[in-house]
């Protein structure tokens, strides 16, 4: 696919409001499609040729039912979309019968040992993550005015998919939260302010919320940098990938094994969740997931010790 083709797709995603990930990720697979059809202009290509693709990531490359999914979606929007000609039915093709796998979940024990060995603002976001099942970028990118202290509830915006969801905030980390803002705050003031890029065309409505504490972030950088757009310093997140390197340090320092993650820590949340008698129509919601199948999962790596199952060699 030519650059240009490429960077006017992106930049229409982010017109559309998709999450950087997606953008890359959808980028990624509508490369990968034209790199396997010769190279050739994807304003040519048809139908047929996506069949042939989706079917060669289920019979060739062996990837999960999720990978070739995501392939599909990817290829609809930038056909019936983006360029505006519809792929229409693309017909039957082999379908990816891997299936994804298991989340890796934490034990209870393994949770306070690796929050243990964190500190600062990243043990903060790691505490959330458990806490109240978020995603790391959702995490970051909490602002002062999504957390109400009153009514004790976290307001995601923006979450996966665009959606917007309120979710409890535990009292364990109504102190802590307090106090980082406090300290925060007290920044903030001394400074006389930070500048935020405000999404969308909110600024143009309203040009002074851009330097009010409601909407600076919770977890705000230690530096200030310039926006290209406009030439004006702002204080930005922190990055994701420094919540998940301080986690990952942290995992090694307590010796587990687990192929985990910061990401770990909601599987885990959902995982503890179900254990301790929860809803899974009440997981769903929590989590943000569009459909039950994607949740119940976690049925299925629920401890069974939790689950009161009975081994027959405890009777011998």
């Amino acid at each position: 696919m030519k650059r240009r083709l490429r960077e006017e797709f992106a930049d229409w995603m982010r017109m559309k409001n998709y999450r950087p990930a997606t953008i890359s990720a959808y980028v990624s697979n509508v490369l990968d499609f034209v790199l396997f059809c010769g190279k050739r202009d994807p304003r040519e290509l048809s139908k047929d040729d996506v069949n042939r693709f989706l079917s060669m990531l289920a019979n060739k490359r062996d990837v999960t039912w999720k990978t070739q999914n995501q392939n599909l979606c990817a290829l609809v929007l930038f056909y019936d979309k983006f360029l505006e000609k519809p792929l229409g039915d693309i017909g039957k093709f082999a379908a990816a019968s891997k299936p994804s796998h298991l989340p890796v979940v934490f034990s209870r024990d393994e949770v306070r040992k690796v929050l243990a060995a964190m500190a600062g603002m990243t043990r903060l976001c790691a505490l959330l993550q458990y806490g109240c099942g978020l995603r790391v970028g959702e995490v970051v990118r909490l602002m002062v005015k999504d957390i109400d202290f009153d009514r004790r509830v976290v307001t995601v915006i923006d979450g996966k998919g665009g959606k917007h969801r309120p979710v409890p905030l535990p009292a364990v980390l109504v102190q802590p939260l307090q106090e980082h803002l406090a300290r925060l705050k007290l920044m903030f003031d001394q400074d006389g302010g930070w500048t935020v890029a405000l999404p969308n065309a909110y600024g143009v409505k309203n040009p002074g919320a851009a330097r009010s504490w409601g909407w600076q972030y919770v977890m705000s950088a230690r530096d200030l940098v310039r926006d290209d757009r406009d030439g004006v310093f702002k204080r930005y997140h922190i990055f994701e990938e420094t919540v998940q390197r301080a986690v990952g340090r942290a995992i090694r320092i307590v010796g587990i094994t687990k192929k985990a993650s910061t990401h770990t820590f909601r599987h885990s949340f959902a995982t503890h969740f179900l254990e301790d008698g929860g809803n899974i129509y009440d997981l769903q919601k929590l989590l943000g997931h569009s459909r039950i199948e994607t949740t119940q999962i976690y049925n299925h790596v629920m401890s069974p010790a939790e689950r009161r199952v009975k081994l027959p060699i405890d009777s011998l």
